[in-house]
């Protein structure tokens, strides 16, 4: 009701200031409805229609007879609509207008909109001999430029000021593509001048109206290009709405001033051009300082977000130049080198100021700064171990970061970040001293094991020594039956003793390999011959097989490598029930000076959980405790087996499944004796295999 009510109130005051018979300034009306069809929502269309007809009616008394009546209305209500439709769904045009953009968007649309109103009224009005045929050119162009005045005019102040009240008075969200308001006020201007300002704008209005239309000089000079002076005054110093409202300011006034001061229709269509161009200069230059405000004031957030990221940070942070000298600094930056205000460090020579010598006090020089490094090489550095000295003179350590800061692939400085690393240091060294202590205790533990173990054999040789010298006069049965009991308690605690000393020699570094010729084939096969009782005893095949490529002699420790061979085949006897045990020796990479030995210890026993074959290598392990109880063992067989493995040169490695058996591959590095022409062509036989 108020917007069909506001409406035929335009329409009427229109009426009351036509200049001639049909012939107006602008139509305000036009611009009411475009502005809330664009801004509030096309619901506004019905409504502009039924206003348009009431004005029709009531302002104009035209008979609702003809059909041409109907369809003037409807031609206008369409035309403003479908222009609204393109302007918000089709262009995205921000309702507020707050570019360049959206003004030129908006003013092109409005202007193809009222042409086609324009149009289609008259030609409409020529059909139903309302307006001379050959009327029709003349008076297309002038409801075109007084529509067109209209939009440009009246439409961006109602759009501007008026709609965003409108639209939160209704409840209704922001409009599609509306950017928050911008406040004109200027900082740092006193209100007083702000107000005084304002109020001279508002007057230069009516003194250029005065000037151009009651003085009697200016009246003959025609002297129109003076409204570009307050119009552009205030876009320059308001932006967009101080644009648009002076604009309706100098469009309500030309109306009422041309109603006093007459002026023949010539006058009036180049005032009217004047006026679209001076509304169309005003908002293009309203909008660009609409923007350039705008961006003024995202940077001015911009840097704030920096300058509190930069003030908030632990790190301290400082900016240099191309020279070297600081051209920023942070809070903590100043903390950490003991300077009260950012003005002690701003234009000082960083390197000569904090970075001029090392922690040994010698002179540090600038080339092999690691900043001057990122100057010259462009590449971002990070310096773990640097020192820099505060204002005081004492020394802090710290870790730099430099960045390299380019414009256009030129390094223009460096940005650099560093932290105190003293707590560090301090943890590093605490550290160290306990790693240190927890060797020597290892050390100390390893010796001790080594010592008592070695000490122990000595009566255990003795006790088994015995054993088998009084196993050797006669004995009753039972007494028999007893010593060999003691016997083999013996035997186990010597090969317990045994695997203690070698495991705390190899954990101590005491264990020493010996270097000396022995026969390859004949060793492996002594030590599987020595095991094959063993394995039939329980019943179980025992088979090897030995690459034809190995012959002749190595250089190598036999007594180790016999150690390994007989851990594995134990073992596998051990927990294998039935089936076989096989041992593959092949030949793998030779060279002049070393030769590699490939083993394969297969069995099929009870196998080994998958998630179990990294553990059982470790000291005082079982796949399963268990088999402590049922087979035996202390569980520091494979962890020596895998320390020899190592010391030897090679690796071992695991394939074995719960049922189906296991596999122990491993390998061991030996050297070829010094070459003997006979010995050079026996080894001469290792080379070209593989």
């Amino acid at each position: 009701m108020a917007f069909v009510l506001l409406y035929m109130l335009l329409d009427r005051a229109t009426v009351y200031f036509q200049m001639s018979e049909g012939i107006t300034a602008w139509y305000p009306p036009v611009g009411l409805s475009f502005a809330m069809m664009l801004g509030v929502g096309l619901w506004f269309a019905p409504l502009a229609y039924i206003a348009g007809t009431l004005a029709s009616l009531v302002n104009f008394g035209e008979s609702p007879a003809s059909l041409s009546f109907w369809l003037v209305n409807v031609a206008v209500t369409g035309g403003y609509g479908a222009a609204a439709v393109v302007l918000r769904r089709v262009l995205r045009v921000s309702p507020q207008l707050r570019s360049l953009r959206d003004v030129l968007r908006f003013v092109g649309v409005a202007f193809v909109a009222s042409l086609f109103v324009a149009v289609s009224g008259c030609a409409l009005f020529v059909r139903s001999k309302f307006l001379e045929p050959q009327a029709f050119f003349t008076g297309a162009l002038y409801w075109w430029i007084c529509d067109a005045a209209s939009l440009v005019c009246f439409s961006p102040f109602l759009l501007v000021h008026v709609v965003p009240r409108v639209r939160q008075f209704a409840g209704l969200p922001a409009a599609p593509n509306a950017l928050p308001r911008m406040g004109h006020r200027r900082p740092g201007l006193p209100r007083v001048r702000r107000v005084l300002e304002t109020i001279l704008q508002l007057l230069s209005i009516p003194f250029t109206l005065w000037a151009i239309f009651g003085w009697d000089l200016a009246r003959s000079s025609e002297l129109y290009y003076l409204f570009f002076i307050p119009v552009l005054w205030i876009a320059v110093r308001r932006g967009n709405h101080g644009a648009s409202t002076g604009i309706f300011i100098l469009g309500a006034g030309v109306m009422i001033t041309l109603h006093f001061f007459s002026v023949d229709l010539h006058r009036l269509v180049m005032l009217q051009f004047v006026l679209l161009i001076v509304s169309l200069a005003g908002l293009c230059l309203g909008s660009l300082i609409a923007e350039r405000t705008a961006s003024q004031r995202e940077a001015q957030r911009s840097e704030e977000r920096v300058r509190l990221l930069l003030d908030s940070t632990v790190e301290a942070i400082y900016g240099l130049d191309i020279r070297g000298r600081c051209i920023f600094s942070n809070p903590a930056c100043l903390r950490l080198l003991g300077y009260a205000h950012s003005d002690d460090l701003l234009g000082k020579d960083m390197h000569e100021l904090i970075h001029y010598k090392r922690a040994d006090d010698i002179r540090y020089p600038r080339e092999e700064c690691p900043i001057s490094t990122t100057f010259r090489s462009g590449q971002p550095c990070l310096a773990p171990n640097e020192v820099v000295w505060r204002a005081d003179g004492t020394m802090v350590p710290v870790e730099f970061r430099a960045h390299p800061l380019t414009r256009d692939g030129e390094i223009v400085g460096a940005v650099v970040t560093f932290v105190d690393i003293s707590q560090r240091k301090r943890a590093e060294k605490e550290l160290l001293l306990a790693k240190e202590a927890a060797e020597a205790a290892s050390r100390a533990k390893s010796d001790f094991l080594a010592n008592t173990s070695h000490e122990l054999r000595t009566p255990m040789n003795g006790i088994i020594g015995m054993t088998e010298l009084i196993l050797e006069t006669p004995l009753s049965a039972e007494q028999r039956e007893y010593l060999e009991l003691l016997r083999k308690s013996a035997d186990s605690l010597m090969v317990l003793l045994n695997d203690i000393l070698d495991l705390s020699k190899i954990e101590a570094g005491k264990l020493r390999l010996e270097m000396a010729e022995f026969s390859p084939v004949l060793d492996i096969e002594d030590s599987l011959k020595l095991m094959r009782p063993r394995a039939e005893q329980k019943g179980i095949r025992l088979t090897w097989q030995i690459d034809n490529g190995i012959t002749g002699t190595l250089v190598g420790d036999p007594t180790r490598l016999r150690q390994v061979l007989l851990n594995l085949i134990g073992n596998a006897i051990k927990f294998t029930e039935r089936g076989e045990i096989s041992v593959h020796v092949e030949l793998g990479s030779v060279s002049d000076q070393r030769v590699v030995l490939a083993f394969t210890v297969r069995d099929t026993g009870i196998g080994i959980p998958k998630e179990k074959h990294g553990l059982i290598f470790e000291a005082f392990t079982q796949a399963d405790a268990s088999t402590t109880r049922k087979y035996g063992g202390t569980g520091l067989g494979l962890a020596i087996v895998s320390r020899l493995v190592d010391s030897m040169g090679g690796k071992i490695s695991l394939e074995s499944e719960p049922g189906r058996g296991s596999a122990f591959h491993f390998t061991a590095t030996f050297g070829f004796p010094i070459a003997s022409s006979e010995v050079a062509e026996e080894n001469s036989m290792f080379r070209g295999v593989r």
